[in-house]
């Protein structure tokens, strides 16, 4: 297994030579011309190769670069081209959080078997950082030919999971030519963030626990105890339950069972941007924009909800388009190249929710041929099968080398059962939805 270690200043150049590249045109345009990420957190970064040996018919190599640790695994008969990987998020803080690793995407025995070349950087910091991400992969395309010997590829694709799947769509908005077809798997947006917010806000007022910075994790605690463990939620517990189902797309197949891994996980973030809004994302949190809904049969009317949350507005010029980051402005959906997203109805740690942002955009702007959306019945979080990725996967190749886009699912209106054209197998218990919690 080669393992390689790039010098500090041929990356620099290489740095320089992505960014050139990257600018569609070679020359400055507007907020497209670049790309400044939301900063990494000021820690001891510690690089940790992960041991990843080589598949059968396939050339892996493995070593460090300015942008952090690499992987490249190229097959003896590649096709010439390239899958850029970027994962998702990796917490800051705990026992492994100062630790980079680089790892492999979920389907790769599916791209070695096909012919595919794929690289995928550990990024250079932890944490949610989608645009240092986004860079520190892209780095990985112009460095390919060096790493390993082998031509430019033809082509390339940029696969992203989660916050991953965040920068691939920053990256297909930023830079619409860099790549030339790009995987969303249950990808975040800009508006996950808010998302947090508004379900951080609607837990204080349903139970009438004010967080504050200096007892923060106590008022979260006490929180829980009001809400219950699901799915034995107490009468609270099923107010917010139906909060968070309704502000996350609505009632669709799995939502119950996808929320009970999330209900309390969900928020946390949210209450850390009220009352000690210190990191960047933090400080971009809103809700100062929802509505909020509830199933008023649960003994709490919409109206009273929306009189009680407390609001919280971003920071101004940090979720503007032409602000410090790109990565936290709603995307302007002015995409040029495929891009095919995939996304469980159960999810709630990366909503379905976002995914109808993004079709409201890329609308908004014309673009709709160049967005394919598929929703899978099944709870959690990027939960899906390998046939389905292995599917996903073949569909937007041939998108991107035919031109004929592939089927997919309407994300917008009524859920309740979405999913059924591309989830295989169908998942115990299916279809699991109610409409609202408990009842």
């Amino acid at each position: 297994m080669p393992t390689r270690r790039l010098s500090s200043g041929f990356a620099c150049a290489l740095v320089l030579t992505a960014v050139a590249h990257l600018a569609p045109g070679g020359a400055a345009q507007g907020p497209r011309a670049g790309l400044t990420p939301v900063p990494c957190e000021d820690k001891a970064w510690t690089r940790s190769g992960k041991p990843l040996a080589p598949l059968a018919g396939a050339r892996l190599y493995s070593g460090e670069y300015e942008g952090g640790l690499y992987h490249v695994e190229v097959p003896d008969a590649w096709n010439g081209e390239l899958v850029l990987w970027a994962h998702g998020h990796v917490p800051s803080t705990g026992a492994e959080g100062l630790v980079l690793r680089a790892g492999a995407p979920p389907a790769r025995e599916a791209l070695i078997s096909r012919g595919f070349a794929w690289a995928a950087s550990s990024y250079r910091c932890n944490g949610y950082v989608p645009g240092q991400g986004l860079l520190d992969t892209h780095l990985l395309k112009d460095m390919f030919p060096a790493i390993t010997g082998a031509s430019t590829p033809q082509r390339t694709y940029f696969f992203g999971a989660s916050m991953g799947g965040h920068a691939a769509l920053v990256g297909a908005h930023v830079w619409p030519h860099a790549v030339d077809g790009t995987l969303a798997i249950c990808p975040a947006t800009p508006e996950l963030m808010d998302f947090f917010s508004a379900v951080g806000a609607a837990a204080e007022a349903i139970t009438g626990i004010t967080a504050s910075r200096d007892t923060l994790q106590a008022d979260i605690t006490r929180m829980t105890q009001a809400l219950g463990t699901p799915p034995a939620y107490t009468e609270l517990g099923r107010r917010l339950a139906s909060v968070q189902i309704l502000l996350s797309g609505g009632p669709r197949p799995f939502a119950l069972e996808g929320l009970e891994r999330r209900l309390v996980p969900n928020i946390a973030p949210g209450l850390e941007g009220l009352v000690h809004p210190v990191l960047p994302w933090h400080r971009m949190m809103s809700n100062s924009g929802v509505t909020y809904r509830i199933d008023e049969a649960l003994g709490l009317s919409a109206g009273d909800l929306n009189a009680r949350v407390r609001r919280k507005s971003p920071e101004p010029g940090l979720r503007d388009a032409s602000g410090r980051y790109r990565e936290a402005a709603a995307f302007d959906g002015r995409i040029e190249r495929p891009i095919l997203s995939m996304h469980t109805t159960g999810d709630f740690t990366t909503p379905v929710s976002l995914q109808q942002d993004l079709r409201r955009a890329v609308t908004a702007a014309g673009r709709d041929r160049w967005l394919v959306q598929r929703l899978y019945r099944a709870a959690g979080h990027c939960t899906f099968s390998a046939e389905e990725m292995s599917a996903a996967i073949d569909d937007l190749v041939a998108w991107v080398r035919g031109g004929e886009p592939p089927a997919g699912d309407t994300v917008l209106g009524d859920l309740s059962d979405a999913g059924r054209r591309f989830t295989k197998p169908l998942r115990p218990g299916d279809p699991g939805t109610l409409s609202t919690a408990g009842r």
